[in-house]
This record gives structure tokens, sequence and C-alpha cells, in this order.
């Protein structure tokens, strides 16, 4: 009896360690967003959103040098207050952030931004319609609701 006892409590007390101390499924936001600058990739599409490992889909822009110099230098940086700043070409553009790791979801507002013409205006416009993301602190992607097209970012500047 004593040793039915013992082992049901053991079974109990383990049960409720992993209740209290089980893995936390949700994301570090700040340790995703606020890990220093972050640097254009590419947009990508032809991808499986559920497994980018996998399916990490095509770059939009891979056989256009002219377009990639350009986009790879634009710059995100996330501050923990929800402010944003960033670089494009030849100009500078600030906002406001917030994510919530249940859903991965993100959102980007107020954004503002100078020069709005180009590759700055195709990069401004895609943020702002940005709903959904997927990362860590090295490699960030951001999608909107109809997972069409995703930007990826990196903290390397490629």
């Amino acid at each position: 009896m004593k040793k039915r006892l013992k082992h049901r409590f053991t079974v109990l007390l383990l049960l409720a360690a992993g209740l209290l101390g089980g893995c936390d499924q949700n994301d570090d936001i700040d340790e995703i967003f606020c890990s220093g600058t972050w640097y254009v990739v590419d947009y990508y599409t032809n991808f499986n959103w559920s497994n980018l490992a996998k399916d990490a889909g095509k770059p939009l822009n891979g056989g256009k040098p002219d377009v990639l110099s350009v986009i790879q230098q634009f710059t995100l940086q996330f501050k923990d207050d929800g402010s944003l700043e960033g670089k494009l070409q030849n100009g500078s553009l600030t906002g406001q952030w917030q994510a919530d790791p249940e859903g991965r979801t993100v959102s980007f507002r107020d954004i503002q931004a100078s020069p709005l013409t180009g590759q700055n205006k195709e990069f401004v416009e895609y943020l702002k319609r940005c709903t959904l993301y997927q990362g860590n602190s090295r490699l960030l992607h951001l999608t909107n609701g109809e997972k069409a097209k995703y930007l990826q970012l990196n903290h390397g500047n490629n």
C-alpha cells in the first residue's frame, strides 16, 4: 500500500512539475524583434508558410541585382517601446509596431517615410499590409493574410 501511495505521489509530483514548468510555446517578442538591426534579404513567393524550413519558396528579385542592391540596404530597428526606425534608399522611416506571440500576428502603423518612391514605396506599402510573422533572433519573415509573398530579414548586411 505504501509503495502504491508513493508511486501515485511521484506521478502527481511529475505531472505538477510538467504543468508548472512546461515549455512556453509563445515567442519571446523582444528577443525576436528587438534584437538589433534587421536587413532586408528579399521577397519570396511560391512557399509553404506552415513549413518555411522545408519550402522557403523562390526569391522574387534573385535575378535582379539592380533591385537587390537597393532593397538589401533597407533596415528596420524595432524598439521595445513599440517604435520603429529604418533606413531606405536615400531616406528613412519611422513608425509604430506591435506583435502578439499567441497568433504570431504583427501590425505596423503611423509609418512616415521619405522619399516615398520606387522600391522605398513598395517596401513601406508592404509593411503596412503585413499581419503575420515567423522567426527568431536570426531570421524574421513577414507576410499578410493572403500569404502570396513574404519578406525575409536577417541581421547580416547581404
